[in-house]
């Protein structure tokens, strides 16, 4: 992880736009928090509590749970999970009580660090974590449904009709070929932990591409997920 400094944390506030425009983008947009998986909620609700305005995306599964009973059935447990692990948001408000929260060694939080991105704190349009916020509903109505079937057989049908929608969806999409020149700048679509990111194509097969970021983070990535950099340069625009 990347560790931020104050100069780091003030940076953000001078890309070209006024104090009214900073000061709003605090109150709407979000910056990136980073951690392990297995910390991603414990971090998100420990900061909650001391009063920081951040989220992560949840969806709750049910998993088997005990012995089977005479007839073979098991009882379940329902376990919240986080849908994008190592990844939490928080308002860009609070990024100075954060940036030294984050350096204390003794708070009593999981360990996080604030994402960068070429030196920068990359700041998260509403726009951007749209698609997060409706999959986090998708996964909440589905859940729901789960609860209320009255048969193991209503249950299959919901769990198959979802997957298969998903599926298919995402098979017409890798079933195009997307070529991207080498040096291409390109932007992340439908993987939301990127968005407002560009970064540089440094090789690419029209089925999948490797993206270079900045620093060390290069990443391989799905062709379809990529789109021209001026498509959706807008995200991080002042």
């Amino acid at each position: 992880m990347t560790a931020v400094n104050s100069q780091s944390v003030s940076r953000f506030k001078g890309w070209g736009m006024s104090r009214k425009a900073a000061r709003r983008r605090e109150d709407t947009d979000w910056c990136i928090l980073r951690t392990s998986g297995g910390r991603t909620l414990n971090l998100a609700r420990s900061l909650a509590e001391a009063g920081f305005d951040v989220w992560t995306p949840i969806r709750t599964i049910k998993r088997p749970h005990g012995k089977p009973d005479q007839k073979g059935r098991r009882s379940t447990v329902e376990i919240d999970m986080p849908i994008l692990p190592t990844f939490v948001f928080a308002r860009a408000g609070g990024l100075s009580a954060l940036a030294h929260t984050a350096g204390d060694p003794v708070h009593q939080h999981p360990p996080f660090s604030i994402f960068l991105h070429a030196g920068r704190i990359p700041l998260i349009g509403a726009a951007s974590v749209a698609g997060l916020q409706e999959e986090e509903r998708f996964a909440a109505e589905q859940i729901t449904a789960l609860r209320d079937a009255e048969t193991r057989e209503e249950q299959r049908r919901i769990r198959g009709a979802a997957l298969k929608t998903k599926r298919e969806r995402e098979k017409a999409l890798r079933a195009e070929r997307h070529d991207f020149a080498i040096g291409a700048e390109v932007s992340v679509a439908d993987q939301q932990s990127l968005a407002g990111m560009t970064g540089v194509i440094t090789s690419s097969d029209g089925r999948s591409a490797v993206v270079a970021f900045g620093g060390s983070l290069t990443m391989t990535i799905e062709a379809w997920r990529l789109s021209p950099h001026d498509v959706s340069a807008a995200l991080i625009a002042a």
